[in-house]
């Protein structure tokens, strides 16, 4: 029987949300938790029997042999070993096609409903609405995510998919389980947000904006302990949603900056504590926009013990002293900003807003009890070598980490329109940091994966003198006993220091092979530094580069 036996027999219409798995050479298992399916579970939850399935998280990682990949093969290698290592091995984080199967089929849903936030991903949601398909042709289909939202055609041209959601999906989901479960099925065309077919046409609605943001997400769905950041239950959090700038790489639509009243935040809160919540995560796209409403928040959470962090949304440019010395008193205890570049012109052709402040704060975030992590892109269109240089040598001598990303092309981005023009589907799982596309004919992969390499050396010496005072030269290092914390370090780590030579250790031969690069970047590299300093992250111990 189809979802229409519950306009007939007034049964509750079941619905299942689920968070696909994904395919890469890595994951960020803090980084998992499906807060979006929880607020759409809030929303329908009257006029529907809910479900949220998390077929990504706690899994065991299966390594996929044969990945899609083949000129990244010399990079990422299974078999080679090195303390600045990227990546190794291509891996399924999440249910194979079996558990999927399996568990669409004991939760019998009407409706399955898919998050699909990035295109690189897409192909494994729209897995998942095949196997659904396969369970039962009956099961209404629905996808949502930004990737549904700038490419609904792309879904809705597949046959495993009945509706598309753009843009914000609370409103629209409930408006059409609505018309689902009351037999209107010729007036889901007319809900805002939500896109159809019907006999071989398409109804592209507009990209949804809630008005109210009032809500509060159906925890109560998911097992805490099923959540862990450092040993504690943790979640996600928005305070606000919505963004007000428009950079050149960034791939997320265009919805408005818009504020959760006080009195909701501070309800989710306490309902978080009741819930064995002991850590937060904050996902604002611009969490201390304004800063007299951030203090608001940072009041509530102040003397709740919570352990608080926000690996994206710290907003450098209106941030100041008397907020940071709030933050550490509500329990943020590392706090990541971006950088992007230390080159103005670099970041006048991304249309961001300049750095100025952030500058101006680091001497206070250095000597703060923060641990600071300052994130960069490298492979920007028309970045130099040398652009990325200058800011790995301003940062290095600063007591702040070191965050390399790695410049991809984000659909629905400035510079993806220019780039590529259209989307193709052949082409979306090269829409990743992981395969270092080589946008930017300056900086071609085999020259990004040098830098890569090069930072991460950067950052092992900065946690080198964390452990290690009284280090003053960089060559010192190499006359210290266990520099590493494996037997080939010391070798990998010589060799790059003397020689300017990337090697790994090779385990099939036994022995320390090159790794691919660029020679001529690397010696030019060590050129531009000698007489820097470098400083730890957690320390203020310094040496300085005395090649």
């Amino acid at each position: 029987m189809s979802i229409w036996k519950h306009f007939y027999y007034n049964l509750p219409v079941k619905v299942l949300l689920i968070q696909p798995p994904i395919e890469d050479f890595y994951d960020t298992s803090i980084r998992t938790y499906p807060l979006a399916l929880l607020y759409l579970a809030a929303a329908i939850r009257d006029v529907c029997d809910v479900s949220v399935v998390d077929l990504r998280s706690n899994r065991r990682p299966r390594a996929i042999k044969n990945h899609p990949f083949p000129e990244l093969r010399d990079y990422y290698r299974d078999d080679h070993y090195s303390p600045f290592s990227l990546f190794r091995r291509y891996y399924r984080f999440g249910a194979d096609g079996r558990e999927i199967e399996a568990t669409i089929r004991r939760h019998a849903p009407d409706v399955v409903a898919i998050t699909s936030s990035y295109t690189t991903y897409s192909l494994e949601a729209l897995e998942v609405a095949k196997i659904t398909k396969k369970v039962s042709d009956d099961i209404v289909t629905v996808m949502g995510g930004t990737h549904p939202t700038l490419f609904p055609l792309h879904l809705l041209r597949s046959s495993y998919v009945d509706y598309v959601v753009r843009g914000e999906g609370e409103t629209p989901l409930f408006s059409l389980i609505q018309a689902l479960r009351s037999d209107r099925r010729k007036a889901v065309a007319g809900i805002p947000g939500v896109s159809s077919r019907h006999n071989g046409d398409y109804s592209i609605s507009d990209i949804a904006i809630e008005k109210d943001i009032d809500r509060i997400p159906e925890r109560g769905l998911l097992d805490p302990s099923d959540y862990r950041i450092s040993g504690k239950n943790y979640t996600f959090f928005l305070t606000s949603r919505g963004c007000p700038f428009h950079c050149a790489f960034c791939g997320k639509p265009p919805v408005p900056y818009r504020k959760r009243s006080i009195g909701n935040i501070g309800q989710e809160i306490s309902s978080c504590l009741e819930a064995g919540i002991e850590a937060i995560d904050f996902e604002d796209d611009m969490l201390n926009l304004d800063l007299d409403f951030f203090n608001e928040v940072l009041s509530l959470l102040s003397g709740k013990g919570l352990t608080l962090s926000a690996m994206n949304g710290i907003y450098a440019e209106t941030m100041d002293m008397r907020t940071l010395e709030n933050m550490s008193d509500a329990g943020f205890r590392r706090l990541n900003f971006s950088l992007v570049d230390v080159s103005e012109s670099v970041i006048e052709r991304q249309k961001r807003p300049a750095p100025f402040n952030l500058l101006r704060l680091l001497p206070f975030l250095e000597s703060s009890p923060f641990d600071v992590e300052l994130h960069f892109i490298m492979g920007l269109p028309d970045q130099r070598p040398d652009d990325i240089i200058d800011t790995i040598l301003f940062l290095m001598g600063k007591r702040v980490l070191l965050g390399p990303s790695i410049f991809y092309l984000a659909p629905g981005s400035r510079i993806f329109d220019e780039a590529s023009g259209s989307f193709r589907e052949e082409d979306v799982k090269t829409l990743r940091s992981s395969y270092m596309l080589p946008v930017n004919p300056l900086l071609p992969r085999e020259a990004v994966f040098t830098l890569m390499k090069l930072v991460r050396f950067i950052n092992a010496v900065k946690r080198f003198l964390d452990r290690n005072a009284g280090i003053e030269r960089l060559s010192d290092i190499l006359e210290t006993a266990q520099c590493g914390r494996n037997r080939h370090d010391d070798s990998i780590m010589r060799t790059l220091i003397t020689e300017k030579r990337l090697v790994a250790y090779d385990r099939g031969v036994r022995d320390y092979i090159d790794e691919p690069q660029d020679r001529e970047l690397t010696a030019h590299f060590f050129k531009r530094i000698v007489g820097a300093t470098i400083k730890g992250f957690k320390t203020a111990h310094s040496l300085t580069v005395d090649l």
